[in-house]
């Protein structure tokens, strides 16, 4: 290394102008993740929260409900739209609203006769339509509101679409929110 280069080399390494900018341009990206991510993940929470309240708000009139002139399916739409406050697409919310016989029945599927003893369900074996769909279903529920006496499942699923493109690589396209509950309607 020549002189004059030593010398420049010297000069640029005790020259501290820029560090202080470069350090930002390095630290900025991640701040900015974790300002974002921090919102994202609380509205993602919120959301949650508020589907799990209007399911508990629409099972509560589910359960006694009845208001004249409007369905109760209508209704209970009503309920899950008041209770997010405009923060879900009601476009995109899908309430469903399943019967059972008995608290035991929520979720299993309807029996079958395993014909060749694979536990599962193979096209063709015979089952019991408990629900009358035509087809066997891997739950039982009959969709509906019942009467009374009845056991309905509220369930109320939405999927969020994330906003902050750094996110969608880490976490997925979306977030899918379900809430439910199980009730028995009353006797009248």
């Amino acid at each position: 290394m020549t002189g004059r280069a030593a010398s420049l080399a010297r000069r640029l390494r005790r020259d501290a102008r820029g560090v202080a900018a470069l350090e930002f341009a390095l630290v900025l990206p991640v701040l900015l993740l974790l300002f974002f991510g921090t919102i994202e993940t609380a509205v993602m929470i919120f959301i949650d929260m508020t589907i799990e309240s209007a399911v508990f708000e629409a099972a509560r009139f589910g359960i006694t409900g009845r208001e004249p002139g409007v369905s109760r399916e209508d209704h209970v739409r009503e309920i899950v739209a008041a209770h997010t406050y405009g923060i879900v697409d009601m476009n995109r919310v899908v309430i469903d609203t399943l019967i059972y016989e008995s608290f035991a029945d929520i979720g299993k599927p309807e029996p079958f006769t395993d014909q060749n003893g694979n536990h599962s369900y193979d096209l063709g074996e015979p089952f019991t339509d408990i629900n009358g769909s035509g087809v066997w279903d891997a739950d039982m529920g009959e969709a509906g509101m019942g009467g009374p006496d009845a056991i309905v499942v509220y369930r109320v699923h939405y999927v969020w679409g994330i906003m902050t493109p750094l996110l969608r690589d880490i976490m997925g396209e979306s977030v899918e929110h379900v809430a439910s509950i199980a009730v028995r309607n009353e006797p009248v």
